[in-house]
């Protein structure tokens, strides 16, 4: 089994949802996938049983500040401030850029935005999104 550098993942975003461009200056991001659980046991039973239920997600990615950023990528930033949004916005979050299929996709929207300054280290954004339906995992 090979190991895949932290430092070769990506994240990919549109909000228009259709074609996808690169979120660059990414830091790193992660996923979380949940599954809703239903008890299935019965008087008598000595175990409990479960079944599974409804599937959702959140998942975040830290940025480097850019105050020149553009295209997706300051879409990407600014997706905090769209009201009414449809939950359409396309995501992919690759761990090796490289393979342009090993991936999580899904539709969502940006859920949060906090921006960062410290002294002795770079300014960065932090985004948290939820998809909205399907997720697909072809990791």
């Amino acid at each position: 089994m090979a190991a895949v550098k932290g430092d070769v993942g990506q994240v990919k975003f549109d909000d228009g949802g259709s074609s996808v461009n690169p979120v660059l200056g990414t830091r790193e991001w992660s996923m979380t996938i949940t599954k809703d659980t239903q008890e299935t046991t019965v008087q008598g039973d000595t175990f409990k049983s479960f079944v599974g239920g409804l599937i959702e997600g959140e998942g975040s990615a830290v940025l480097q500040y850019d105050n020149a950023a553009s295209g997706e990528t300051a879409t990407f930033m600014d997706g905090i401030l769209t009201t009414g949004d449809n939950a359409t916005a396309a995501f992919e979050l690759f761990p090796d850029s490289a393979s342009g299929t090993k991936k999580i996709s899904f539709t969502g929207l940006i859920t949060n935005f906090e921006q960062g300054s410290a002294l002795g280290d770079i300014s960065t954004i932090n985004i948290t999104f939820k998809p909205s339906g399907t997720i697909t995992s072809a990791i």
